[in-house]
């Protein structure tokens, strides 16, 4: 696979290489976040979903392929992990610098890494909860989630990272509850 220090990445290490050097390699946070990153990614390029191949799991979707992509390209010197955190090495680095992918899909992947990257696990696990309810089948965590919903709803609102609606959506609350909550709690938020 290694030839003259040139790898021949497939298109599933690629767009992991994507993912963690986006926002100037930025780190990743968490092991959950990048599976759910990739995840967000999958959805919207139908490409990547069939490369993925992600399925309902104990801390919803999750992709087999990217677990083990992870590993290979920290095997490959691409990619390292410290502590929780996952981040190109130099050699990823000059090796992301060469690739050419479309803007599109730049554009996307950093959106979404900036979505994610900050926010507490729960939270990112209960917006995938909320916005793809067909991966909650196996989860561990949904329960103890549900009782979580209007704190993590009202967070992600006050963060900025979610519309009110979506905010309303998370919450579980009918739109009219949700915001006289706001209101009784002094809490402003831009619609």
């Amino acid at each position: 696979m290694v030839k003259d220090n040139n790898y021949d990445l497939g298109d599933d290490q690629k767009i992991i290489l994507y993912a963690v050097g986006a926002l100037d390699n930025t780190p990743l946070r968490s092991k959950v976040k990048l599976q759910k990153i990739l995840f967000l990614v999958s959805n919207l390029f139908e490409k990547y979903g069939e490369l993925l191949d992600y399925e309902a799991h104990l801390l919803g979707p999750y992709s087999e392929t990217v677990e083990a992509v992870i590993e290979e390209l920290i095997t490959l010197g691409l990619i390292k992990k410290h502590e929780t955190n996952f981040l190109l090495t130099q050699k990823g680095i000059d090796y992301y610098q060469r690739l050419k992918p479309k803007q599109e899909l730049l554009t996307v992947l950093e959106d979404f890494k900036e979505f994610l990257n900050d926010l507490p696990d729960d939270e990112i696990m209960t917006f995938i909860y909320v916005s793809y309810p067909d991966y909650i089948s196996e989860s561990i965590k949904w329960d103890e989630l549900k009782k979580k919903r209007i704190p993590i709803a009202i967070s992600l609102l006050k963060k900025d990272k979610v519309s009110f609606s979506k905010a309303v959506e998370i919450s579980g609350l009918k739109m009219d509850s949700f915001e006289d909550l706001l209101k009784l709690r002094g809490i402003k938020w831009r619609q």
